[in-house]
């Protein structure tokens, strides 16, 4: 298995986690699905989100702290 691919299955699996850690703390559905895929990105291979991406971090920042997932090198990284 390449390490990309290897990324990609790690992102896989612990997105839906991080979703449901995301709704049980407020974030709507759709935001929660989006901001548990960028952090799991972050988290499986240290990408860094784009604009878009980052200003759904910076908005949902108190949420995302309550539901555990807080990083804030990816919010540091993020930073234009």
């Amino acid at each position: 298995m390449t390490r990309s691919k290897a990324f990609r299955n790690r992102t896989r699996e612990i997105t839906p986690t991080y979703w449901r850690q995301l709704i049980e703390a407020g974030v709507p559905l759709e935001k929660a699905r989006i901001i548990a895929w960028v952090i799991a990105r972050y988290d499986a291979a240290h990408r860094v989100p784009n604009s878009r991406q980052a200003a759904l971090l910076f908005q949902y920042c108190p949420l995302i702290c309550r539901a555990g997932l807080w990083r804030s090198t990816l919010l540091l990284d993020a930073l234009p």
